[in-house]
């Protein structure tokens, strides 16, 4: 299912991304068809506003059979596919999405190197992540009668995972910005030791008498064979 998703997902990027052609609406069409069909086995409650609305489509796509004019026709293709696509059902694709995102998400908050003062935020966003994704997998389910009910329903759900992904997402975020700082400061006290080190060296350097070339102890201040000052 995850690869099969991903091939939609990148066939419908390809497709926005190119000229819109005859052959291409037909190919989008044949995709979203797919995908309307996918979603109406997997949430059994939709199945008839699904089907409702891809006879609708089809409709639309029929009509464009019947068009002479290319660019009108490839319009009318595109309405078709506009229809398979339409907010309940790009809803209904974008909740597996959001599930997923959540629990990678999660996983990777629980994998970070917490303070103290960050635990109890992130285990409250983790906490109202699984929430969310567990109230979403009831309300789904609940009885829908009409696209307007589809649409009001896919959208709150959307909208309280998106909420409870975000949440996340910024603790995740914040944890991140602490160890990039974490990071500079570390980087800077090593640049300033390392510094240190340098000049300690290069003090501990024998000094050589530039009148007679003797080499004197570090700290010298006049050569011990010539009696000379020794430069700093």
């Amino acid at each position: 299912m995850k690869k099969f998703t991903a091939i939609i997902t990148a066939f419908l990027l390809l497709a926005v991304s190119c000229k819109k052609t005859v052959e291409s609406e037909q190919k989008a069409w044949e995709v979203n068809l797919r995908i309307a069909n996918q979603l109406a086995y997997e949430y059994p409650n939709f199945d008839s506003v699904i089907k409702e609305q891809v006879k609708f489509a089809e409709t639309v796509m029929n009509e464009s059979n019947s068009i002479s004019d290319e660019k009108a026709k490839i319009q009318k293709m595109a309405d078709a596919n506009a229809q398979l696509r339409t907010t309940f059902i790009r809803s209904l694709d974008e909740i597996k999405t959001l599930r997923q995102t959540i629990r990678t998400k999660s996983t990777d908050l629980r994998g970070m190197k917490l303070e103290y003062n960050e635990l109890m935020g992130a285990n409250q966003a983790i906490s109202n992540g699984e929430r969310a994704i567990f109230d979403a997998e009831i309300k789904i389910k609940a009885p829908v009668n009409s696209k307007s009910d589809a649409e009001a329903l896919t959208n709150l759900v959307v909208s309280d995972l998106k909420l409870a992904e975000s949440n996340i997402e910024r603790i995740i975020s914040t944890v991140k910005s602490r160890e990039a700082e974490q990071k500079k400061v570390a980087q800077k006290a090593e640049e300033v030791k390392k510094a240190a080190e340098e000049k300690k060296t290069v003090e501990a350097q024998p000094i050589k008498c530039g009148y007679c070339g003797t080499l004197n102890a570090a700290g010298s201040t006049t050569c011990k064979s010539c009696g000379a000052a020794l430069g700093k």
